[in-house]
């Protein structure tokens, strides 16, 4: 196990990697759009393929022009058969999510790879995606684990953290939970709240790392702060237990507030507890039996079973 310290000394190395990458690409950037050989078998279009990438932007995101997702999808795809790698992956995702067009898993795999193959990092992180879950493609564990480096060394920084789940896991690569603790952190580093989150959890319980409840507070509030309802769950818990931190019930039900507005369901069922035994809040019978409804509603047997008692 290490301690933060040495983790930042593996991180160090690893940013240097991804600042080297990351240099390159924008050196290329400067020059050129990534390309790949334009379909022989396409019509050709009346506007250039880099221009029918960026009306194709334009359309999707309402920017400058009315939101006109169908049209996005024919000018990517458009640009994508011109030979601009990262229509094919824009044009990736849409089939991916379903706008704009039917929902397509399997065209949506192989517009990710073309754009992968030519340097589009955050089409590898998707694909990467597609590969874990059995997407579209077949369900190949070790292909995801490759992909989702492939694009965290690219500066994708979710990328990091679902490489490092599968490090941590050891689904696909060998199991090493330290390695695991230094992707979160690069990946948190980054901007990547989940990062942050799943680096608070190592430090809590002492994975990969030397434990350190001081440090799993930080990085809690720090996942919490940049928009994770979880961490703001996960915060909430260390000041009602006061584990890490001076304990504070009041902040708790501030931070659980916070979590259950965010959409994290089990929040929403704590902080039912709360007020129906008047624990730090104003007993409030009606107020949770809704909290408990609103977490039974979105799926969650706890909340449906709190009702019941």
């Amino acid at each position: 196990m290490l301690a933060r310290g040495q983790v930042s000394v593996m991180w160090v190395s690893s940013v240097a990697l991804v600042v080297l990458v990351a240099a390159g690409a924008g050196c290329r950037s400067r020059k050129e759009v990534a390309t790949i050989a334009p379909d022989p078998s396409s019509t050709p279009s009346a506007v250039s393929p880099r221009s029918a990438a960026a009306q194709a932007s334009a359309f999707r995101d309402g920017q400058g022009v009315p939101r006109d997702e169908g049209k996005a999808v024919s000018l990517f795809g458009d640009a994508c058969d011109g030979g601009i790698a990262k229509a094919c992956g824009d044009l990736g995702a849409m089939f991916a999510d379903g706008v704009g067009v039917t929902r397509d898993p399997a065209r949506a795999a192989s517009l990710f790879q073309r754009a992968c193959d030519v340097g589009d990092f955050g089409a590898c992180a998707r694909l990467g995606e597609m590969a874990h879950a059995g997407a579209g493609t077949t369900r190949d564990e070790g292909r995801a684990a490759a992909l989702f480096q492939q694009a965290c060394r690219g500066g994708v920084a979710r990328a990091c953290t679902q490489q490092g789940n599968l490090v941590m896991a050891g689904a696909g690569v060998v199991k090493d939970p330290a390695r695991a603790v230094s992707l979160y952190q690069m990946a948190c580093e980054a901007g990547d709240v989940d990062g942050c989150l799943d680096e608070a959890l190592a430090y809590e319980s002492g994975t990969g790392v030397t434990q350190s409840l001081g440090d799993a507070v930080d990085l809690y509030d720090r996942a919490c702060t940049g928009g994770s309802a979880e961490g703001c769950r996960q915060l909430g818990e260390m000041y009602e237990d006061g584990r890490g931190v001076a304990r504070s019930v009041t902040r708790g039900v501030d931070l659980w507030t916070r979590a259950c507005d965010g959409a994290d369901n089990l929040a929403c069922v704590e902080l039912g507890r709360l007020y129906l035994a008047g624990h730090g809040v104003r007993a409030d019978h009606e107020r949770a039996m809704s909290l408990f409804k609103k977490a039974c509603d979105a799926g969650m047997t706890m909340g449906c079973d709190a009702m019941k008692r």
